[in-house]
């Protein structure tokens, strides 16, 4: 093969490596930007066995518990927030029903938005698992958007008493699930 066609072929070859084919961008999608994560974050988790309800001497019918929630305040949440799961599941093996009730309350302690979640009795002291998903949106989602501190409280129900020797536990673990949609605006 002559030398020309030889340095015709090679010149051929590194001058396509320069160029390449592209279709054309268009910059204006970014208009249509539309994102809509979900995030979760822990709450409050729980675990007592049952002499832990039996203090200096008395049964304690209640337990109590809070979350300082500081999440709102924040402009972006406030504005792209669609929804609130709040997820409560456990196990209860004390021969005890209790409620366990949460309340999200503004910066004066009223009370913004509450739900109860009622635990059956152990017969047996065997784990009887639950599960309860609140769903806030709407009015409750803008009600849960003025609260700042969840309070978490374990009401005992009447029934056998407890003390030292009871058995059985109590064990809870609550998450939020945040629902968010964002679209650039135009």
């Amino acid at each position: 093969m002559p030398k020309y066609i030889l340095y015709s072929l090679l010149f051929l070859l590194a001058s396509s490596s320069f160029m390449g084919c592209t279709k054309p961008v268009d910059f204006n999608q970014i208009d249509d930007f539309e994102v809509s994560p979900v995030l979760e974050a822990s709450l409050i988790f729980f675990d007592a066995q049952a002499p832990d309800f039996f203090v200096g001497g008395a049964e304690a019918a209640t337990v109590e518990d809070f979350v300082n929630l500081d999440v709102f305040q924040d402009s972006f949440i406030n504005d792209n927030l669609l929804r609130t799961d709040i997820v409560v599941k456990g196990v209860n093996s004390i021969q005890r029903g209790y409620n366990f009730k949460v309340d999200f309350l503004n910066d004066l302690g009223q009370s913004q938005y509450s739900f109860i979640v009622e635990v059956e009795a152990s017969p047996m002291t065997n784990e009887i698992p639950f599960e309860h998903t609140e769903r806030i949106e709407g009015v409750g989602l803008e009600a849960l958007k003025r609260s700042n501190k969840i309070v978490f409280t374990l009401i005992m129900l009447p029934g056998i008493p407890i003390d030292t020797g009871t058995l059985g536990r109590v064990h809870l673990e609550s998450k939020a699930v945040f629902y968010f949609n964002y679209q650039k605006e135009r």
